[in-house]
């Protein structure tokens, strides 16, 4: 079952391409930023406590814009399964994952590693079109990308190893 996306603010007809990439590139280093603040505030709360913490202040934010109408075309939700609802439910366990591993293993490896796996599940979900999307077919250039992306990741673990192996060493002598 396709589901159709609502006509609301961000609506295509009203906003070109151009504008969607630059607010997929905001959003992007909206997130970088949400990451970084999320793991301190779990470094001082507790990694589910500070997921708790982000998902209700999220809700409030999300409740005010909601009580003023911003784009918002119904409150129905016709014919859709539960599982379509999950989308908070993994938003916390996400958030509280990376609230946990962050301060471990650094924003950057955090990040790659969150990218790499949103891309990968995505191209399979894209793929077999799951949850009502489009099917997307894996091409060969998509699979490079994951590739290439896979190769960045890689390069940034083999970093962070060398770079602890060169600290043990100082450390050692």
């Amino acid at each position: 079952m396709r589901i159709p996306y609502p006509s609301n603010l961000l609506n295509d007809r009203l906003l070109p391409m151009a504008w969607m990439l630059l607010l997929t590139v905001i959003n992007g280093l909206c997130e970088a930023g949400s990451r970084l603040a999320n793991a301190v505030l779990a470094m001082a709360t507790g990694a589910l406590l500070g997921s708790g913490i982000n998902h209700l202040v999220g809700a409030v934010v999300a409740s005010v814009v909601v009580a003023f109408g911003v784009g918002v075309t119904a409150w129905s939700t016709p014919n859709l399964a539960w599982f379509y609802f999950a989308g908070g439910c993994m938003g916390v366990l996400v958030v509280a994952a990376n609230n946990y591993a962050i301060p471990r293993i650094g924003a950057v490896l955090g990040s790659m590693l969150l990218v790499a796996a949103q891309l990968i599940g995505s191209a399979v979900l894209d793929h077999y079109g799951v949850l009502g999307g489009q099917p997307v077919p894996m091409s060969g250039l998509r699979l490079l990308g994951l590739t290439l992306l896979l190769g960045g990741v890689a390069l940034t673990l083999k970093g962070r190893q060398m770079r602890h192996a060169d600290q043990h060493d100082s450390t050692a002598s």
